[in-house]
């Protein structure tokens, strides 16, 4: 499993209209955007090279805390199914073509970000990743 591959292939799989996606985390974010992680990888959990496994956050920030309309768009990212679903853009594809064994979107949590000096509004998003 290469790290820079499965940021790569999170971009492509997070496709919702109007989210802006980072693979790398950027030195100015604009809302609404997603913000990939950096992975956390443990070797070898079967004997000889067997299985790796990984997690990374995807951070999604959407606006002001104040904005009603923010909110509003993440309650839709945050279904766990349909077209604007953050964990159904992620598992559609098992493997992210080619780079995990699998993936999974476990969890999740309500943050706020600092951008600019402006407190925003986001979710974390667990993902882990076999390989």
């Amino acid at each position: 499993m290469t790290p820079s591959t499965v940021r790569d292939k999170l971009k492509t799989a997070l496709n919702v209209t109007g989210l802006r996606v980072y693979d790398t985390i950027p030195d100015n974010v604009i809302p609404p955007a997603a913000v990939i992680g950096q992975i956390s990888i443990d070797w070898d959990l079967v004997f000889k090279r067997g299985a790796d496994t990984g997690s990374l956050d995807v951070v999604v920030i959407a606006g002001r805390m104040s904005e009603r309309a923010a909110q509003d768009y993440l309650d839709n990212l945050l279904t766990a199914t349909g077209n604007s679903s953050i964990k159904t853009k992620i598992e559609a594809d098992q493997t992210l073509d080619g780079s995990v064994t699998s993936v999974r979107c476990t969890r999740a949590e309500p943050i706020s970000v600092t951008v600019s000096g402006v407190e925003m509004l986001a979710y974390r998003f667990v993902v882990e990743v076999y390989g």
